[in-house]
């Protein structure tokens, strides 16, 4: 997959544009910083060029050079399947929503369920919290990216973790499934198991997480507290992805 890096900075040197230069150094620098198990400061600026933006830029191409920009375009535009695929995360924490989740929630401790690789749980505990990092590990069995999580990761379904756990302040779970019904199981587990706990997902409404039922239920709070710490998340690519608070 470093296949994609090298392929990004090929065409951006053919393509002698400015604002593509621009984004492809914010991936290597992503890239990097991910390779390197730490965590962005700040959320990534947007990715990818929006239709006019393309039109724009497409004016100013030679045509012998249209092909590579259409080509880098679907680059930037899949910079977290890249992700997805290289390090197995699906989600770009950064410290500056850390620690806003500290600070307006008031929150000293968490535990992260179905945490895949943990990403989340190594971003609050360098933001100054105590985490635990849950999940059930079925996938790392079969998963290239399961044997190097960013956090100790402990084997415990989302449920029994909730049970063991129960006194932490804080509940998160990132990129909840979008079938099945583990996010409304997990939203029971809370309430009957640590009905004081803040219980957040990361995810995108109606789209690539969670599952139907938890869309058209009556499940989140849109607190001031949620919108000062998205507005410090603004998804990098075309998936509209938030952090999300069930209600106490």
């Amino acid at each position: 997959m470093t296949k994609y890096i090298n392929k990004l900075q090929a065409l951006s040197a053919q393509l002698h544009n400015q604002e593509i230069a621009d984004q492809v150094k914010q991936i290597c620098q992503i890239d990097q910083a991910v390779k390197d198990r730490q965590v962005l400061n700040r959320a990534p600026q947007r990715l990818g060029l929006e239709p006019d933006e393309y039109e724009e830029i497409s004016w100013e191409t030679p045509d012998d050079q249209l092909h590579n920009l259409q080509t880098m375009n679907n680059l930037l535009n899949n910079v977290r399947q890249y992700l997805s695929l290289q390090y197995g995360i699906w989600s770009l924490p950064n410290l500056t929503t850390a620690r806003l989740i500290m600070e307006k929630l008031g929150v000293k401790t968490a535990l992260e369920v179905m945490a895949g690789n943990a990403y989340w749980s190594k971003a609050l505990s360098q933001a100054g919290m105590q985490v635990v990092a849950t999940d059930s590990l079925e996938w790392a069995k079969t998963s290239a990216t399961g044997s190097e999580p960013f956090y100790p990761v402990e084997s415990l379904s989302a449920a029994d973790a909730v049970k063991k756990y129960a006194d932490r302040d804080l509940i998160l779970c990132s990129w909840s499934p979008n079938f099945g019904r583990s996010d409304l199981e997990l939203i029971a587990a809370k309430r009957e198991l640590a009905p004081k706990s803040h219980l957040l997902f990361v995810g995108e409404r109606a789209g690539a997480t969670n599952s139907r039922d938890f869309w058209r239920g009556d499940f989140l709070t849109d607190s001031p507290a949620m919108k000062a710490i998205n507005r410090s998340f603004v998804s990098y690519d075309f998936i509209e992805e938030k952090l999300f608070e069930v209600k106490q």
